[in-house]
């Protein structure tokens, strides 16, 4: 059977991110950057620059007065947030494509869910900054999309056996493919060049022994995607996978304030559809 990196060397849809979305990493990642450093990148790609203004002028910013230069837009986004905004941007074409057994365009509903949600998590229950933690939402799931374009078929006979009870999805994926979607997109991120910690939180969201530091983006990334499996939005299913031991007491000293998470969240994704939902 194939190994992940196998299943990534036959991947030709989307190898590597657009050389934007690479710039604007880079540029995340050096200290020295500065904003008419992104400016003069984002300013090359009009499909960017058209969502870019759209997002900050979206009840998602709540801004007062529209904003219509590029400039103006990056400062008021920040450039963690540009880097997520480009990441999306880049990503979407990916997820298109619907079928009875592996809904691509469900995956991308239930990845920006998560997104979203580990946001709210990591600023309302830890006080950290969400920037990270959204990325990592994004692309958590992004492990799915490669096997479908690699072993489809595998795949969906993966997703067939977990909702029918017979394991987790990764020991489904294990046995039908030869690996699974974390690791497979674990080595895609690496590949882009992705922050070391979103990279262990794709690698590790499936895992049941977790660290003590239940603030850590893995942990974050896990509550998220468990709470978005509570609410159905998932893109196969099938059982909920419980979350571990230390992450469940974490839940029950914190219920009232995950309850509020779960309410406000429809608003939340009203707010932020800019980030997510396609021109079509």
């Amino acid at each position: 059977m194939p190994s992940a990196k196998d299943i990534l060397r036959k991947f030709t849809d989307l190898k590597t991110l657009p050389h934007v979305a690479i710039k604007v990493t880079q540029l995340v990642n050096d200290d020295r950057s500065t904003m008419h450093d992104f400016e003069e990148i984002i300013k090359l790609d009009p499909v960017l620059v058209t969502r870019l203004l759209r997002l900050v002028n979206s009840p998602y910013f709540g801004l007062s007065q529209k904003v219509g230069s590029i400039a103006k837009a990056v400062v008021f986004t920040g450039m963690t947030q540009l880097r997520n905004l480009v990441a999306v941007e880049s990503l979407r074409e990916m997820f298109k494509g619907d079928d009875v057994d592996f809904s691509a365009q469900k995956l991308w509903l239930h990845s920006a869910t998560v997104a979203i949600l580990s946001g709210m998590i990591a600023k309302r229950i830890f006080g950290k900054d969400g920037e990270d933690v959204f990325l990592a939402g994004i692309v958590h799931d992004i492990g799915l999309i490669v096997e479908n374009q690699v072993a489809g078929e595998q795949l969906r006979e993966a997703c067939k056996d977990f909702r029918e009870g017979k394991g987790t999805l990764i020991e489904c994926e294990r046995k039908a493919i030869g690996a699974d979607h974390a690791e497979v997109g674990y080595l895609l991120a690496k590949d882009w060049g992705l922050p070391q910690e979103v990279l262990i939180s794709i690698k590790s969201h499936h895992l049941s022994k977790q660290t003590k530091d239940v603030s850590r983006t893995g942990s974050i990334l896990q509550l998220a995607e468990f709470i978005a499996g509570k609410m159905k939005y998932w893109p196969i299913a099938g059982p909920l996978e419980p979350l571990p031991p230390e992450l469940t007491e974490h839940v029950k000293e914190k219920v009232a304030d995950y309850k509020i998470i779960i309410r406000d969240l429809p608003g939340e994704m009203a707010k932020a559809k800019e980030l997510y939902e396609s021109d079509e």
